[in-house]
């Protein structure tokens, strides 16, 4: 019996010291075989030149690309491929120490050579590369035939690249956060993503797997954090309402821009995800129709914010107003501003048109404000306001016709992506002042040159700020709200 006692007594004894052991092994992390079904509005063929890209295409570049800095949620910037950089005192020389832990989609190592023959490319394929323009030697290079090493100070070591600018810019660091300066190689084959996306290496957390007219599939790659998702579905649906339906019964997990009527119901169930953005609406008068006097336009500006201020109370969620701001950040500077808002609100006894003919581009949300526009002059106004959607192409072109007297113009209200934002205004620019930005080398000569035309848009009623959209994304299933990095791209690593 006491040999019984004692075996069982040794047994568990024995069973402890085993648990004991298993408590104190470490955990390896899980991989994540989740996967994210991503609602976008059209398959893109053409990657190459990401100025020319929207927002929504510029995500699959981000996914599948990484930056020596990129631009957090919050606006902060956070070294990526570069392990960290330094500045020279004077400010023109930039040195990033390159991490020495990244790697290709094919397990090459990316190298400091990697990122100067990334640079070479960009400056020959992209189409906005103004952060670039102020490096030392591009523009010589861009307009001359001398080779990119014997001319560009853009230049690795073993472990760094070193860049030097021709003047000092403080918002050098910011622009490399931009979606055109993720490194990526052969440019070319991005041009055709759809025949060559298989034979793409890649530098980001996921690699392009399949692409078809309906579906672009991205998988984790190898070497990346094993707790992203494993799988992003990018998913074409053909309107807003049908990739929200899908995501109602769970085959979506993000909708961009849901429908305008549903935000509220969405937000009281914890599946909003909003923050500012900077797509704004102007309104421009026809420069070649000389009909209105300053005072007219004056009073069909103050009318027009006035209705617009009325449909923002009604869609609080979607937009903000300008309140005579072109650009969200200096809604702040009251100096600047105050003298606008007096203006604009002073009401004229001037005799006004009967009819006002209004264009605008061809979209859901272009159509809901002015369905809002026509209603609200009939019901407030004697004038009557007519409508008519336009075709991106015909919009283009609008500055050669005398068919219209106002048009909402849809513009990306960013002064650092100055090239987008001067390409949609332009016809309403004089071309010596076009050519005074685009030469401008740094962001703060850039901000002084817009501020001088800021007030001949305004004064001369060529262009009049009115409203910014928000970011609404309908997410299903995440935490952390902080879904947009600070360039207003999806960052699909937030979302778990």
């Amino acid at each position: 019996m006491k040999k019984i006692i004692a075996a069982i007594s040794v047994s568990i004894v024995t069973i402890i010291i085993l648990l004991s052991f298993i408590d104190r092994t470490p955990q390896e992390s899980e991989s994540n075989t989740a996967d994210i079904v991503y609602s976008i509005t059209s398959i893109p063929e053409n990657l190459k030149s990401i100025g020319e890209l929207n927002k929504r295409e510029q995500d699959i570049v981000c996914a599948t690309s990484k930056g020596l800095v990129e631009l957090d949620a919050e606006g902060n910037i956070k070294p990526v491929l570069a392990q960290d950089y330094t500045v020279s005192d004077d400010g023109l020389e930039y040195v990033f120490k390159i991490r020495d832990d990244i790697y290709w989609s094919d397990g090459s190592k990316i190298t400091p050579n990697d990122i100067v023959d990334f640079f070479r490319e960009v400056i020959t394929e992209e189409s906005e590369i103004s952060a670039l323009l102020n490096v030392f030697g591009v523009k010589d290079y861009i307009n001359g035939s001398n080779s990119f090493s014997n001319t560009v100070a853009i230049t690795s070591t073993e472990d760094s690249l070193k860049i030097r600018l021709n003047s000092k810019d403080d918002g050098f660091i910011e622009e490399l956060t931009k979606p055109q300066y993720r490194v990526r190689k052969e440019l070319l084959f991005w041009e055709d993503i759809d025949k060559n996306y298989s034979s793409i290496t890649y530098s980001g957390n996921y690699y392009i797997s399949s692409m078809s007219d309906s579906e672009i599939i991205l998988k984790r790659a190898d070497n990346s954090n094993a707790e992203l998702a494993q799988t992003i579905h990018l998913v074409k649906d053909d309107s807003e309402d049908l990739a929200l339906a899908a995501f109602e019964i769970g085959e979506r997990d993000i909708v961009m821009n849901p429908p305008t009527s549903q935000l509220q119901r969405l937000k009281d169930e914890g599946k909003l995800v909003e923050s500012p953005s900077d797509e704004a609406v102007y309104l421009a008068f026809n420069g070649n129709n000389e009909k209105f006097s300053n005072q007219v336009k004056n009073e069909i500006y103050r009318l027009i914010s006035k209705a617009i201020e009325e449909y923002k109370n009604k869609n609080d969620l979607l937009l903000e107003l300008a309140e005579c701001s072109y650009f969200r950040e200096d809604k702040d500077d009251l100096t600047k501003l105050q003298s606008r808002n007096v203006m604009v609100n002073f009401k004229s006894d001037v005799e006004m048109p009967s009819k006002i003919v209004l264009v605008a581009k061809e979209s859901l949300q272009n159509k809901d404000i002015t369905d809002y526009l026509t209603a609200w002059f009939k019901e407030n106004t004697d004038i009557t306001l007519v409508c008519n959607l336009l075709t991106e192409d015909d919009m283009n072109l609008i500055s050669e016709k005398n068919y219209y007297d106002i048009a909402l113009v849809n513009v990306y209200a960013k002064l650092e992506d100055d090239e987008q934002l001067l390409a949609t205004i332009s016809s309403f620019l004089p071309k010596s002042q076009r050519d005074m930005i685009n030469n401008s080398n740094s962001k703060a000569e850039k901000e002084e040159l817009f501020a001088e035309i800021e007030e001949e848009l305004f004064n001369n009623y060529r262009v009049l700020p009115l409203l910014f959209y928000n970011n609404t994304i309908a997410v299903n299933d995440t935490e952390d709200e902080n879904i947009l990095d600070g360039n207003g791209n999806i960052d699909f690593s937030a979302i778990k």
